[in-house]
């Protein structure tokens, strides 16, 4: 026997594997599939499961019963990846909602090129059956993804009338309501409704995110270029979200699809309700998804097929859809990339479409000058024929389109993060490195010296940020993000938000509630040089007659701005208030009360009362209760 110091360690997995229903219940009966998620191993996790980052809390509402939790660090579990799928088991419904949680994190992570935190490290809870009705959706104030379950209807398609259907059990929901939870983090008054896009892009954002994660799945994606000989426009069951969902509720088919032909400038225009609206984008951006894909693939299919392009009937060669598999998967991996990563050039405030399609150009151009495979421009003109596009631009060339650098300061010099600001971002700068280490100890951040260096940086550049210097201004957040490049290097870039909210214009307009914010983000390379903001401005509240030449051009140019801004603002919110029939009975303002909740609820179904026994009774294993 060898000494005891003599024998290795044995090491904890990197990965954990978990099994997941192929997008929901219905999918896997029809067609045999189960996924296979492969998600970070996180050390130490408890039953529930409770980890990091999320925290399942199954207690039933409607019941008053809390569910036995699971505990993944079981050994029988850990022998064999998690439990099997299964609609009778709480534990298991546990299970499929923190593993595909868990993935659409990882793979924010991936490409934001930093570790994701929620706002005072608290753990995103997720409810699998917190009350009975068609609905899920993300709520802030608890800080939690609710989902509901329901009785089916009475011509449900291929599921039993009555039978209980549960939200938590769609891959397409739980990654759908996810995303909600992430936006929020990192942009929390995206919230706040001050125009017809900021909830259109929050669905729209939610929805690509749960679309393109199918295509995480390289068997998904291998069984529908079979089925479809390489044709992924027909492949509908990685085009379609939540058809189970949609099967059982009436409404024929799947909840929404990322293809629809009637997606029209015209329609775009005019369409005001949020899924709606933020369906023109999602179309927009599956068909330069389906366009580069063919072009990428296209002598795949002259090799196949002797030169014609033309494949022959039959099944397809194995290789031939390995090839194109991969090829699907990596194309799909770029376009979401792109999305992703538009985040850390958006606004503050007020988002619209057309400050997304900057973002995207902005951060992709940055990383992809060259743009070889033309992804960025056919995605650019794929927007534009459904009537998206920034306004206020001279073309859409990429020139056009990036955000602008600040204006020169006095004296000719750049705007800079140098000096203090700097100095101490270095220790936001080490820890971010160092949490790139999974197992790295980033210390203790210095957040109220970095704070109190950033606001005192933004209140003397406050004119070149286009802030109003009259006014308090806030920093909303700061991080450190390593973006790779196609050049496959890190590109770390410091991103800094600040807002200020003008309570002056709230009481000259005579608003009541509704906030009126103007805000500035700030993106800086690491040795400070600021390379673009993106400012949402309002009138100012100063005289630009004092300032510097080279400031006053920019100042008034974003004080017209604020003007045309604050207009849209409120005549927005007077045609919210139109449409809202409680508005003369409520005293909160109708933009205000514009929630997750309200747009995730189908009006017509009535809340259902708690069943004790037949189909209204959860199919569930009295052992997993509690």
């Amino acid at each position: 026997m060898l000494p005891t110091n003599d024998r290795p360690t044995i090491q904890l997995p990197e990965r954990r594997r978990l099994r997941a229903y192929a997008f929901d219940p219905m999918s896997t009966r029809l067609h045999g599939r189960v996924l296979t998620l492969d998600i970070p191993f996180e050390r130490g996790l408890q039953p529930g499961p409770m980890g990091t980052l999320l925290q399942v809390v199954d207690y039933d509402a409607t019941r008053h019963v809390w569910y036995h939790p699971v505990d993944l660090d079981h050994p029988a579990l850990l022998a064999q990846g998690g439990m099997a799928p299964s609609e009778r088991d709480p534990r298991a419904h546990q299970q499929i909602v923190y593993g595909v949680a868990m993935s659409v994190i990882e793979r924010f992570e991936r490409f934001l090129g930093r570790r994701f935190e929620w706002r005072g490290s608290q753990p995103l809870r997720l409810i699998p059956h917190a009350f009975e009705g068609r609905n899920a959706y993300f709520d802030p104030e608890r800080r939690a993804v609710v989902f509901g379950y329901f009785l089916a209807d009475e011509n449900p398609g291929p599921n039993l009338p009555q039978q209980v259907v549960f939200t938590c059990l769609s891959t397409d929901i739980i990654a759908h309501e996810v995303t909600h939870a992430l936006v929020h983090r990192l942009r929390r008054y995206f919230a706040e409704a001050t125009n017809p896009d900021v909830f259109a892009w929050h669905e729209a954002f939610a929805d690509l995110v749960a679309l393109f994660h199918h295509f995480a799945f390289p068997e998904i994606v291998a069984a529908a270029v079979a089925g479809s000989q390489t044709e992924l426009r027909e492949a509908d069951a990685i085009l379609d979200l939540a058809k189970e969902f949609g099967a059982t509720t009436a409404r024929g088919g799947a909840l929404r699809t990322a293809i629809d032909s009637a997606r029209t400038p015209e329609g775009f225009a005019n369409a005001t309700e949020p899924h709606e609206r933020g369906a023109y984008f999602v179309t927009a951006v599956f068909e330069a998804f389906l366009d580069t894909y063919r072009s990428r693939i296209a002598d795949l299919r002259r090799i196949a097929s002797g030169g014609t392009g033309v494949l022959p009937a039959g099944a397809l060669h194995p290789d031939l859809v390995n090839r194109v598999t991969i090829e699907a998967v990596r194309n799909a991996d770029r376009l979401l990339s792109m999305v992703v990563r538009a985040f850390e050039y958006l606004p503050v405030v007020d988002v619209t479409f057309g400050d997304v399609v900057r973002a995207i150009v902005t951060a992709d151009r940055s990383l992809y000058p060259s743009d070889t495979g033309h992804l960025r421009g056919t995605l650019v003109e794929s927007l534009r024929q459904r009537g998206i596009f920034p306004e206020a631009v001279t073309s859409l060339a990429d020139e056009a389109l990036v955000w602008p650098q600040p204006p020169e300061l006095p004296g000719g010099g750049p705007l800079t993060l140098a000096g203090d600001p700097l100095s101490d971002l270095e220790s936001l700068i080490v820890a971010t490195t160092l949490d790139l280490d999974v197992h790295g100890e980033s210390g203790t951040i210095p957040w109220k010296r970095i704070r109190q260096s950033l606001l005192a940086w933004s209140r003397t550049y406050a004119d070149a940020l286009g802030l109003d210097p009259g006014h308090p201004i806030a920093m909303t957040g700061a991080h450190v993000s390593y973006l790779t490049a196609a050049d496959r290097q890190p590109r770390p870039i410091i991103v800094v938000q600040f807002m200020q909210r003008r309570e002056d214009l709230e009481a000259r307009e005579g608003l009541k509630g509704v906030p009126l914010r103007a805000a500035c983000t700030v993106i800086a390379r690491v040795d400070g040089l600021v390379e673009a903001i993106v400012p949402k401005p309002l009138p100012r509240s100063t005289p630009t007659t004092d300032l510097p030449e080279s400031l006053r051009a920019f100042a008034e140019q974003q004080d017209e701005a604020g003007r045309k801004r604050m207009r849209a603002i409120l005549e927005f919110a007077r045609s919210v208030a139109d449409d809202d029939p409680l508005a003369a009975w409520l005293t909160a303002p109708s933009v205000l009360r514009i929630d997750f909740a309200r747009l995730h609820a189908n009006e017509e179904d009535e809340p259902r009362p708690p069943t004790d026994s037949g189909r209204g009774q959860p199919a569930m294993n009295d052992e997993a209760r509690t």
